[in-house]
């Protein structure tokens, strides 16, 4: 699955190198220059996933400004293993107050504690959820044509 991520920028072509070079220091990535393009490794994030993305970037100039083109071709994701254990304890939480009403003799504790399981899922995962991607990352390296820097 190869994406590509494209962006105009309001700056000269050497300015958009410099803020690619810049953009991913910042990101806690790297970039490797070679003539009007390079090299970018990028962290990313993608709610339970986080990655890291490979690929090469062109820039060229045109009327208004540089056009930024990112290709991917290589990605690496992983799931975050403890916040999947977490929502399955929370999904725990789902069936105990469903099954509160079903089960004769138990008390409406079970579901105050299902609640609590639902909560605890919310406040320690979902809460915490980001979002960080190869296009947020081009929307940070500068002005668009016709805004203001």
């Amino acid at each position: 699955m190869l994406s590509q991520y494209e962006i105009e920028l309001g700056l000269t072509p050497e300015e958009a190198l410099e803020a690619l070079e810049d953009g991913a220091e910042a990101w806690n990535g790297t970039w490797h220059r070679r003539g009007t393009g390079g090299q970018l490794t990028l962290p990313v994030a993608a709610g339970l996933r986080s990655g890291i993305l490979h690929g090469s970037v062109s820039v060229r100039g045109t009327g208004e400004g540089a056009h930024v083109l990112f290709h991917v071709e290589r990605s690496e994701y992983s799931t975050n293993a403890a916040a999947v254990g977490m929502l399955a304890l929370g999904a725990l939480g789902v069936l105990a107050m469903l099954a509160w009403p079903l089960l004769p003799g138990t008390t409406p504790n079970l579901a105050g504690s299902g609640f609590i399981l639902i909560l605890l899922a919310w406040l320690v995962v979902g809460s915490r959820l980001r979002h960080k991607s190869a296009a947020d990352f081009l929307a940070s390296l500068g002005p668009r044509p016709g805004e203001h820097p």
